[in-house]
């Protein structure tokens, strides 16, 4: 199941990384939540959908790959992961720099300085927690596999309903002392199963209609994680958008439509680059 080319994960992760530059085209935006509740309602949701459903597809994928030594595993799945990371992460603060994002930085020598700490910190683009995010993950994988993989159906779903349950408690109750000081991992770590378990009930039964357009947005998501924000405020200052002014119906089209077409740009990057450069797959391109 794991080794053929699944159709609708390339649909899900295509929705997943759309649903992701909408939350930040709609944070760049400065649209006022207070005066517009309901839009702002409407498109936290893809807050809340975008990013587990990345979780999902990811442990649907690796929990249900073949059980490889740990230092095979960590291997492959760092390298796709990281250095594609430290690519980016390097385009973006060098950008960020030549616009004047950082004041404290005068020189060459404190960008290279100042690099690694920032990079650390998150300090370089708050949207790239994530990556800190899969990076944990793949660390227990492993140990996952093999627990999981073992487990019969019913232990399964008891797993997962146990974590539905501590989610909404968490979530209705955050004071709550014996859930305060659970982590972000703990939360997303039930999503990573929670795909495995509907891959394995779910995965083969629904057919989707490959799509070649889908298939080159679900190869370069994790590239176009890592670039889209750089689009976002350029494309909103060539329109002239402004949350602040804007009339209701910009307020409720631009974002999603921005993402869209920052999607695309950074989808056609990602082709250009598969073409002409032949180490793509450490830039964030299947």
């Amino acid at each position: 199941m794991h080794n053929d080319r699944n159709a609708l994960l390339d649909w899900l992760r295509s929705l997943a990384i759309i649903m992701v530059a909408t939350v930040h085209t709609w944070s760049l935006a400065h649209i006022n939540a207070d005066i517009h509740p309901v839009l702002a309602t409407i498109y936290s949701l893809f807050y809340r959908c975008g990013v587990p459903l990345f979780v999902m597809i990811s442990g649907a994928l690796q929990l249900s790959a073949p059980i490889r030594p740990l230092g095979t595993f960590y291997k492959k799945r760092y390298i796709r992961i990281l250095i594609p990371f430290f690519i980016w992460s390097a385009v973006i603060y060098t950008l960020s720099c030549i616009v004047g994002k950082y004041p404290e930085i005068h020189s060459l020598t404190d960008g290279l300085l100042y690099y690694i700490p920032y990079m650390l910190t998150n300090r370089i683009n708050e949207a790239y927690w994530f990556v800190g995010l899969i990076v944990a993950l793949y660390a227990i994988t492993p140990f996952l596999q093999r627990a999981l993989q073992s487990c019969s159906r019913r232990e399964l779903i008891v797993v997962c309903a146990c974590w539905l349950c501590y989610a909404i408690i968490r979530r209705v109750y955050p004071s709550l002392y014996l859930l305060e000081y659970t982590s972000r991992l703990t939360y997303f770590l039930g999503f990573y199963i929670l795909g495995y378990l509907l891959y394995h009930e779910w995965g083969t039964r629904f057919q989707a209609k490959e799509s070649p357009i889908v298939r080159m947005v679900s190869d370069c998501s994790y590239m176009t994680y890592l670039m889209h924000m750089v689009f976002i405020t350029p494309f909103y200052l060539l329109i002239g958008f402004s949350g602040n002014t804007a009339p209701l119906w910009q307020l409720i089209l631009v974002p999603i439509s921005t993402s869209l077409i920052v999607v695309s740009i950074c989808t056609i990057l990602g082709i250009l680059i598969k073409k002409i450069c032949p180490i793509y797959s450490y830039l964030g391109i299947n």
